[in-house]
């Protein structure tokens, strides 16, 4: 099946590179292109695209201004442009993915990786997503199946990752839990998440304290409100066959 995408930037040079990266992928078909938010809204509503390729320094308006003239159900959106300071507002918008030009061949053939039909209801992220995150100053996507752990440290919660570190983001644990993956936390603790496959062994000792063991080795507590919802859920994992 094609996808149809619309190309919105207010630089020919710019529309001329993507058309050509895009030449690489005869999955893709350029529907249209526009330079502007009323040209791209015109463009939009007459070829139904997929996928939008925005930048979000138009002419007069920004990109943003484009998506929020958008109705349900929304395209893939990947903005495409030259800075990086957008990046946290654009995944606020459920962005697909965010290219900074000039765009690589290999990083676009990453974003067509993940790009398919449009979602006719929002779509939960995938374990192959990556989250977007803000540490401090800096900030990075990071692949899902990479987090070992979530803990809550007051407004902000601490990221455990399977290279060993452990940044600081200022998401509440609450917030981890609307967007991740489908059944890709347990929640262990009122101030703990872990990440189901990250699981490598439960303990429990004859008080009646448990504890989980990740494969990094940590050790998190098992709150006592938690436990009896927590051994319900790993026995009906065992009788399927899954691994915790």
């Amino acid at each position: 099946m094609n996808i149809r995408c619309l190309i919105i930037d207010d630089e020919r040079l710019a529309l001329k590179e993507m058309r050509r990266l895009l030449a690489a992928h005869p999955e893709i078909e350029i529907a249209g292109e526009a330079t502007h938010v009323e040209e791209a809204i015109a463009v939009f509503q007459r070829t139904q695209p997929h996928l939008v390729f925005l930048d979000i320094q138009l002419r007069g308006e920004t990109g943003f201004d484009f998506v929020g003239r958008l109705n349900e159900p929304l395209p893939h959106i990947v903005f495409v442009t030259a800075h990086d300071r957008y990046a946290i507002r654009a995944f606020d918008c459920n962005a697909l993915d965010y290219l900074l030009k000039p765009v690589q061949a290999d990083r676009l053939a990453e974003t067509l990786k993940r790009v398919g039909a449009p979602p006719r209801t929002p779509l939960r992220p995938q374990m192959e997503d990556c989250v977007f995150v803000k540490m401090h100053a800096a900030a990075r996507l990071i692949p899902w199946k990479e987090i070992i752990s979530i803990q809550s440290e007051g407004n902000y919660t601490r990221m455990i990752l399977d290279d060993g570190s452990s940044p600081l983001i200022l998401r509440t644990l609450k917030e981890w839990k609307e967007i991740a993956p489908d059944g890709y936390f347990l929640q262990i603790h009122r101030s703990s998440l872990v990440c189901k496959q990250a699981i490598r062994e439960i303990r429990s000792t004859i008080e009646g304290r448990h504890t989980i063991v990740t494969k990094d080795g940590r050790e998190f507590p098992v709150g006592r409100a938690f436990w009896p919802m927590l051994k319900a859920r790993f026995r009906e994992l065992a009788q399927v066959g899954n691994p915790v």
